[in-house]
Formats: structure tokens, sequence, C-alpha cells
């Protein structure tokens, strides 16, 4: 059976595919690229030495709609669309340009078809941050979380632009509501699900109250603009170059965010005085951008708080896929996302019911 076939493509991809490889359909070969924890399917397209990268989407769209009226009409139908609201194929498009438009290293979009619910884009590889760290000296990795740190600046200075042009990312944020959504997610997938545990009304209520108290503080924070899901396994190495992928999901979000994500990436594991040092990085990029702190102190309890949050949404993901999706792939990545988010704890002197619910099990 050929990879053409294997893949499950119609002709009609088989024949885009062929004309983004600038080749002939019979010599297109289409095998599935393995993702992670994403809802699209990819696939990469060959023929001969040309590679791209499709995706592949499980419903049809319309390429000339929009993504904000997309999201409109699924609130017309379902008021809580927007908590979940992601993984749009319009959104990818339309992020794709704005982050193009401000300077940022993405996969170029070669073609896409609503019809047949495909993107093609350009083939970066497979070169993953994390796994390119592996053999790498202390200076490299350094170098190229410094690049990483200062891409966020960039993406966090098109903040204006994606609010002037009126994209889906300034219509989507982290308000309070979406990140006790997260934590929601993190409370019955880790502990219910994955842990099988059956707190006390008490246990659980007084965890609640820590949640409303972390969520709350963290929506009051000023926003800008977030790649959403900034990891080494979203930065992928390209020589010596870093490509930002998976970024369809950008919204608004306090500038810790996407910092908070990365610094404490349980993919990588970097040790906490390259964070640290990191951290200080951004702080002084951060002075000299279009969009400068408000206060650095502030900031840096920001920073434990938006940890604490994004350790936890985390750790709900891998439960999620261990405990549902039945992929242990992730289970491994479980426990450094807890220290993580214990340590902010400590450090803050904040959350004791949470903190003492990670603790103990």
């Amino acid at each position: 059976m050929s990879a053409t076939t294997e893949a499950g493509c119609s002709p009609e991809i088989i024949e885009l595919a062929a004309h983004c490889l600038k080749a002939q359909a019979d010599d297109v070969t289409i095998a599935p690229v393995i993702g992670d924890a994403s809802t699209r399917a990819y696939y990469r397209a060959s023929a001969g030495s040309a590679r791209v990268i499709m995706a592949l989407y499980g419903t049809a769209f319309d390429e000339r709609i929009r993504a904000a009226d997309r999201l409109a009409a699924a609130e017309a139908g379902n008021p809580s669309a927007r908590l979940t609201f992601a993984s749009d194929p319009c959104a990818y498009l339309e992020v794709t340009s704005l982050f193009q438009d401000a300077g940022l290293p993405v996969p170029r979009i070669l073609a896409s078809s609503g019809v047949n619910r495909a993107i093609f884009m350009e083939d970066v590889g497979d070169a993953r941050m994390q796994d390119w760290m592996q053999n790498r000296s202390e200076a490299e990795i350094k170098d190229a979380y410094r690049c990483s740190i200062e891409m966020v600046v960039t993406i966090q200075e098109a903040t204006k632009r994606a609010i002037d042009t009126a994209s889906i990312c300034s219509f989507l944020a982290f308000d309070e509501a979406k990140l006790r959504w997260e934590l929601g997610f993190f409370f019955v997938n880790f502990v219910n699900k994955y842990l099988g545990l059956k707190l006390t009304p008490a246990e659980s209520n007084a965890i609640q109250q820590d949640f409303k108290a972390l969520c709350a503080e963290l929506s009051s924070r000023p926003r800008v603009l977030t790649h959403r899901d900034y990891h080494t396994r979203n930065l992928m190495m390209r020589g010596d170059e870093i490509v930002i992928i998976d970024h369809q999901d950008a919204r608004m979000g306090p500038a810790s965010y996407d910092v908070a994500s990365f610094l404490s990436d349980p993919y990588a594991g970097i040790q906490q005085q390259i964070a640290a040092e990191m951290l200080e990085h951004f702080i002084d990029k951060k002075a000299a951008s279009t969009v400068p702190l408000e206060s650095v102190t502030d900031f840096r309890r920001e920073m434990h708080l938006m940890t604490i949050q994004r350790m936890l949404k985390a750790i709900g993901t891998y439960s999620y896929q261990a405990a549902v999706a039945n992929n242990r792939v992730y289970v491994d990545y479980i426990e450094p996302a807890k220290q993580a988010a214990l340590h902010s704890m400590k450090t803050l002197g904040q959350f004791d019911s949470a903190r003492a619910l990670l603790e103990k099990r």
C-alpha cells in the first residue's frame, strides 16, 4: 500500500500537494507526521527532495470568512464558545499573516482549500528545540533561549497590529473565565480522572477558592498578544534559525504568559539559574520595547502566578492524554510541571490548599 493511500487523502488533496511541490500527482507521496496533543492531523507531502506540510481539519471551512466572524457565529449557538474556540483553520491563516507582518519566523502558507479541509505550509523540518538541546553546550542553549525570549517581546509588540486589524487574536483573551476554565480542566483530568481521587467538599471548596484568587489577580493584569503555547516543542530549529509553530490559538493575556510557559517548560527542564538569567533578559528587552512593563516588581509577582496557572493547565493536558486518550507519552512531564508550580506557590506563600494537593499526591 502506498503512503498516499495510507494517508487516506482524496485525489483533490493530492493534486493540491502536487501543485505546491511543483510535481506530478503520481510522484507525490503523503505520510502522517507524528504530532502533539492536537485536534488536527498533519501530513508531509513529498516529491523527490521537495516537501511540504499539510494540516487536515475535521470539517470544511471557507477561507473568505474571517475567524472573528466564525467565532461570532459559533457564539450565537453556544454562549460558551469563546472559552473553547481554538484550532480554527481561518485563525491559523489569519494569525500566520499577523505574525509574518510583525517579522516573526513562522512557516509560510503555500495554499489552502477549505472545501478539502486542508492548509499547505512550508516544511520547517523535524528538529524541535526540545530535542536539539540534548546535544548542545550551555552557551548554545543560552543563545537559543535569548533569541526565543526576544521573539516573545516581538509578539507582544504586535499587540497594536492585532487590535488595529481586528485579528481574531484581539477578540480572545485569558480573562478570568478562560483561566478558571483551564483550572477546571486540570481538576477534572488530574484529580478525578488521572489520580482517581474523591476529595471532601471542604477540600474541593478550599482548592477552588485558591483558583478563584489566582485567576482574579491574573485576569486583572494588563494584556498583550500571546502565542498561547510557547515551549520547546513548538519552536523548531532550522539550521541556525528558530521557527515558531502552532500559533493559531494566539490571544490576549498577561505579559508573563509566554515567558512563564517557556521558562518553566516541563519538556526542556532547564536549570533554574538559566531560567533566572533569561527572565532578566526579557525584562531588559521589554524596557526598550514599544510595550514596556508598567512595573517590574508587579511583573515578578505575576510571573509566579502565571507559572502556577500554566503548569496546572499543562498537568491537566498531560493527565487527559494519559487517562482519557490512553496516550502516556506525557506522563513523565507531570512531575516537573508540579515542581515548577510548587516552587512558585512556596515563593509567594499562597494557595496552601492547592499546594497541599500537589505535595501529597
